[in-house]
């Protein structure tokens, strides 16, 4: 069992994720918490990439 480096999260645009089932998460969301919710030392880094359709 190997350890967490780094995450990926690709993840649909407010546009796109109103299209799909409730409970979608969606990259605006993301970033906004990301950037509010404050520094961890548990933190790693992480590439957002939001998708449209």
């Amino acid at each position: 069992m190997g350890i967490i480096d780094t995450g990926i999260e690709i993840v649909p645009v407010k546009n796109f994720a109103d299209e799909m089932s409730t409970g979608v998460s969606y990259f605006e969301q993301f970033a906004w918490d990301l950037a509010h919710r404050g520094i961890s030392n548990i933190d790693i880094p992480v590439l957002i990439i939001g998708i449209d359709a």
